[in-house]
């Protein structure tokens, strides 16, 4: 059995889900934007549910709905949100996303969709089904969160860098517009790597920022340190 991963409110196992804990989550998971009115979220894809427990500690008066397809990703996050104090508020289903029924309407729905679009998967499905695009893709996301979210409902994601200029035109398509922007990149002077993003229904000003995740000297940056204090034990 893989250990446990412990954070401040809560400890979380990885070991049947396709990708592991990473940065990528507990980056949208800090970085998300939570207000009093946020009362209804959903994790799309939340493997083992690290984004969804982020949002349950930052937003107490929320109800959380994760959905995942994998059966062993959705072992994990079902073991991971029982053991947390936040269980009485985590629904948990066990379904693809274009086959979920907009029978409920979210304030905000938030994902790290996968970004491998290339015709080569890995060798474990889980891990496949987890990271390739053809499962489930911001383009899906994007096509069919207008049917979820609330009127002033928000779309939040981490995506590459690589394909922003893609995922401006896909949202613009599908009615979305920016309202928050992030670059993440690892160090200074180095390539940007990651985009957050935050999609709204109604057209706005787009905040934007950066993010340097570690110093030249391989430490934590000031505003990781900032963003995430609330979560990792060794900060």
């Amino acid at each position: 059995m893989r250990p446990l991963f412990r954070f401040k409110q809560f400890a979380m196992t990885d070991e049947h889900c396709g990708m592991r804990i990473g940065t990528d989550g507990v980056l949208l998971g800090a970085w998300t934007h939570i207000s009093q009115s946020t009362k209804t979220i959903a994790d799309i894809g939340t493997g083992c549910g690290i984004i969804a427990l982020m949002l349950a500690q930052r937003a107490p008066h929320a109800n959380m709905t994760a959905v995942e397809i994998d059966s062993g990703a959705c072992a994990d996050a079902r073991c991971n949100f029982e053991a947390s104090p936040f269980a009485a508020r985590i629904a948990l289903k066990e379904s693809c996303f274009s086959e979920l029924k907009a029978d409920e309407h979210f304030d905000l729905m938030v994902s790290n969709p996968p970004f491998f679009t290339e015709t080569l998967q890995a060798n474990d499905p889980s891990r496949a089904t987890a990271r390739h695009a053809g499962s489930l893709s911001f383009d899906n996301l994007a096509k069919r969160c207008n049917e979820f979210l609330s009127p002033t409902g928000r779309l939040a994601v981490i995506l590459p860098y690589s394909q922003d200029d893609e995922t401006i035109m896909t949202a613009a398509m599908n009615r979305l517009h920016p309202a928050r922007h992030c670059v993440v990149s690892d160090r200074p002077a180095t390539q940007p790597i990651r985009s957050l993003w935050e999609f709204s229904l109604t057209e706005e000003h787009c905040e934007q920022s950066h993010l340097t995740i570690r110093n030249t000297d391989g430490t934590f940056s000031d505003k990781y340190i900032s963003l995430t204090k609330e979560f990792h034990i060794f900060l």
